[in-house]
């Protein structure tokens, strides 16, 4: 049983992790290293989220043993990301040079903070911890709220979005559990608070992405809901009820029916990219890391109902994401998006993906190995 889960965790360990890290590093200009934006390298921007994501990914593998990558971690960590922040260690949007590029986001802070955590994590250097903890600060100053939460950009604009909150939320967690420290305990509850008082929509039991000002719903964004995101939201709200001790099987429970009801291609198994509030479709292609957040939702779904079926689901997943995005892949890593009638697209593989496809494996890799020391 869960051969697919198995054949998932060894594809991680030995083909995907492997090859970013030998392929997935070029040298800048200047000598520093930095992270390539996709394999086959389409030698376009190098966006500061993949730089961070892929910092936190193999900081997490070196740290638990899966392989060692501080040579590369140090001299991304150290010196390439000069390239992607500002004098204050803000991160840009991207490297590039057009006025796009420098954008002050929360998006990418978000995950400054949570490749900070791992490194910390890993390294107990206190200059991780300094980093972090200026970066908050300078958050708190310039993107966040008097309603509460983080506004997208340094511009403040009109409409809010969930997925940056989400993102930060994640961050918190992660600061959280290893240190322990007030600060980031504090910002966990109001990040919680705000998806619970305002992200979650009390009526249509779904995750509601966009917003105006106060976060109201805006009739003309909010009706487009991504799938992926409840799944998301769904382990992350239960990372919370470990750390904090507070219940949150309600949102889970109403967050998976939603997703399960009206998130998934009925031609394709998979997870849509977007649908309509209404339950419709919208986009009806499917981006891979849709499928690895079903998949970290199924492994919270089989800690907490330790039940056959919802093994069985969680096999069932892996084994549509194996089929339709990794299985049979020859001149990339992976397949990133399938469109609504299962054809793949012939995009390169983008790094920001392997964080997604590192978590869920990790997940399923706990689980299969709690199952294996599960007595009979």
């Amino acid at each position: 049983m869960l051969t697919q889960a198995h054949n998932f965790v060894y594809w991680m360990r030995h083909t995907a992790l492997p090859c970013f890290l030998e392929q997935g590093v070029k040298r800048l200009a200047d000598g520093a290293l930095c992270f390539r934006e996709t394999l086959p390298d389409d030698g376009l921007i190098s966006r500061s989220r993949v730089q961070t994501r892929q910092l936190y990914v193999y900081a997490h593998a070196t740290r638990t043993g899966w392989l060692d990558a501080r040579d590369t971690l140090d001299a991304v960590a150290k010196r390439g990301l000069t390239h992607f922040t500002n004098a204050q260690g803000v991160f840009f949007f991207s490297d590039g040079d057009a006025p796009a590029m420098a954008q002050l986001n929360t998006y990418e802070q978000a995950f400054a903070l949570l490749a900070y955590s791992e490194l910390y994590a890993l390294t107990r250097e206190q200059q991780f911890l300094d980093r972090a903890e200026k970066l908050h600060d300078w958050m708190k100053t310039h993107l966040a709220l008097s309603e509460g939460g983080y506004a997208a950009d340094v511009t403040r604009p009109a409409m809010l979005n969930q997925n940056p909150n989400m993102h930060l939320f994640e961050a918190m967690l992660s600061w959280w559990q290893i240190t322990g420290s007030p600060r980031w305990e504090k910002e966990a509850h109001n990040l919680f608070h705000l998806f619970s008082e305002h992200l979650f929509h009390r009526e249509r039991h779904c995750l509601t992405e966009f917003f105006a000002s106060g976060w109201q719903a805006d009739p003309a964004y909010s009706m487009r809901v991504d799938p992926g995101h409840h799944h998301e939201w769904t382990w992350l709200l239960y990372q919370y009820e470990k750390l904090a001790g507070v219940e949150t099987a309600f949102w889970r429970d109403a967050l998976q029916n939603f997703a399960a009801t009206a998130g998934e291609n009925p031609l394709t198994q998979a997870v849509m990219n977007e649908v309509y509030s209404d339950k419709t479709p919208y986009r009806a292609g499917s981006r891979l890391w849709c499928q690895t957040e079903r998949v970290k939702a199924d492994v919270v779904a089989c800690i907490t109902r330790r039940d056959a079926a919802a093994l069985q689901r969680l096999e069932n997943h892996v084994a549509t994401m194996m089929r339709h995005y990794i299985t049979g892949e020859n001149g990339r890593v992976f397949c990133d998006e399938i469109s609504d009638v299962g054809e793949r697209l012939a995009h390169s593989s983008p790094a920001s993906t392997l964080y997604h496809l590192y978590i869920a494996c990790r997940e399923v890799d706990s689980l299969l190995k709690a199952q294996t020391n599960c007595p009979r």
